[in-house]
């Protein structure tokens, strides 16, 4: 088998993703260049590997009866987990390319043996039919199959969100996270740029959410002549509200105290003026993250009005002096359940205690950022989560600890008549088939 056999290269992905806490996203895009793939193969690859991780709970359900309980090395569950969705997910791929090419596979990451028992259990599952988890009697469970989650996330969003919207959300996770890029308004307008883009992206087109979001179903929008210019980033929509929602001036002095990649911040700054005094201050833990903050400022044309530097946000009121900004951006860490459609193997690697410990960081750094906002200044609170103890429970918390803060309601460049828990902002994902997300915004009235 060649090395470059797309069935071949979604175990060896899967096995990296899976064990070895990779992203699928960045090891597809160093897998689909390093071999050189075309668009076929490519799309192939791409297919299976994010298929098998948003339905790894229900493959393995599905296996369970052929595998019992044999405990299996991770790259040999992976295989059947591929083969098992090829089988049961993709209607155009035949039976028979998928049973040769997954023993092909075995012989090759193994041995004879390995192959006999992968050809034997797919054989198996031929000639009696895969179980169906429709019929798991008890509804959590059978929810938590069926769309692949794990149980302690079911049964979290159904007790603060309730059965139909907890299924409401747990579908649109599965389906395909579409392309979106924000427009770079510095130097260039969403009108021009789609006349520019379209005809290599017929399906480009205004998103709902913000007058400067471009979306498309798919395609490779961060490989043109355009993007490199830097008249445009890639930026999620439901992201790209986070900005707006600080009214911030031509000449505010903007901390962002958790900056890294650096989106937010370049979108922050192309409101800023570096004439009429403009700035955002960037931080993040880690040198690498400070470097790719800077790097995404220079692409964009954006570095005259972006300052990046290493700092714990918790540090915040030990380093800058009391009142230095005029706005102040915390887009805290998370636990980062609103992706999940974009990166599926979020669902696996949290413990239902995550959220409530990383509450605490999340105040922290709130209570650290609170006395270098200038009096009158605004106070944005966002995560890319959907439960109410990183969300709600913090700006709660913190409003308690501060009343010299107030909440006001979240200000975006567009209605949006989907979204949830006013005065703050929640977005699920399948309000605008975006990313899950939260914004609280807050002024300091003394």
């Amino acid at each position: 088998m060649k090395p470059n056999n797309p069935r071949l290269l979604a175990v060896q992905t899967l096995t990296r993703v899976v064990g070895k806490g990779g992203y699928s996203n960045l090891t597809l895009d160093h897998i689909i260049t390093k071999y050189r793939l075309d668009s076929r193969d490519a799309g192939l690859l791409t297919n299976i590997v994010y298929g098998v991780i948003q339905h790894q709970l229900t493959l393995d359900y599905l296996l369970k009866p052929f595998v019992k309980n044999r405990q299996l090395d991770p790259w040999v569950r992976c295989l059947l987990q591929t083969a098992v969705y090829q089988l049961q997910y993709l209607d155009k791929v035949p039976a028979r390319a998928v049973f040769f090419d997954s023993t092909e596979i075995a012989k090759q990451l193994g041995h004879q043996g390995i192959a006999k028992f992968v050809t034997g259990v797919l054989r198996q599952a031929q000639r009696t039919g895969f179980p169906d988890p429709a019929t798991i009697p008890d509804p959590l469970e059978r929810l938590a199959v069926t769309s692949s989650t794990p149980l302690w996330l079911v049964k979290k969003l159904q007790e603060q969100l309730g059965a139909t919207k907890t299924a409401s959300i747990l579908a649109a996770i599965n389906q395909p996270a579409h392309a979106s890029i924000r427009v770079n308004t510095t130097k260039t307008t969403p009108d021009a740029l789609l006349k520019i883009l379209q005809p290599s992206f017929p399906e480009l087109r205004e998103s709902p959410l913000t007058p400067i979001g471009l979306i498309a179903p798919g395609g490779h929008l961060a490989g043109t002549p355009e993007f490199a210019a830097g008249d445009y980033t890639m930026q999620d929509e439901s992201s790209m509200l986070v900005a707006p929602s600080l009214d911030i001036q031509p000449g505010d002095a903007v901390l962002d105290a958790c900056a890294a990649p650096g989106g937010k911040t370049t979108h922050i700054a192309q409101y800023l003026d570096p004439d009429q005094g403009g700035h955002v201050t960037a931080l993040d833990l880690h040198a690498n993250k400070i470097r790719l903050i800077q790097q995404n400022a220079n692409r964009l044309g954006l570095v005259d009005r972006v300052s990046a530097r290493m700092l714990d946000a918790r540090q915040v009121d030990a380093t800058f002096a009391p009142e230095s900004f005029d706005k102040i951006l915390v887009d805290a860490p998370c636990s980062g359940l609103g992706l999940i459609r974009r990166k599926p193997e979020i669902k696996y690697t949290k413990q239902a205690d995550d959220p409530r410990h990383l509450q605490q960081i999340q105040l922290a750094i709130l209570n650290s950022v609170a006395p270098t906002l200038k009096i009158g200044g605004r106070l944005t609170y966002s995560t890319c989560t959907m439960v109410k103890e990183e969300n709600q429970d913090v700006v709660a918390q913190f409003l308690a600890d501060h009343p010299e803060f107030e909440q006001v309601p979240v200000l975006s460049l567009k209605p949006l008549t989907k979204a949830h828990g006013a005065p703050a902002l929640q977005l699920f994902p399948d309000d605008y088939d975006t990313d899950g997300f939260f914004i609280a915004s807050m002024i300091r009235r003394k």
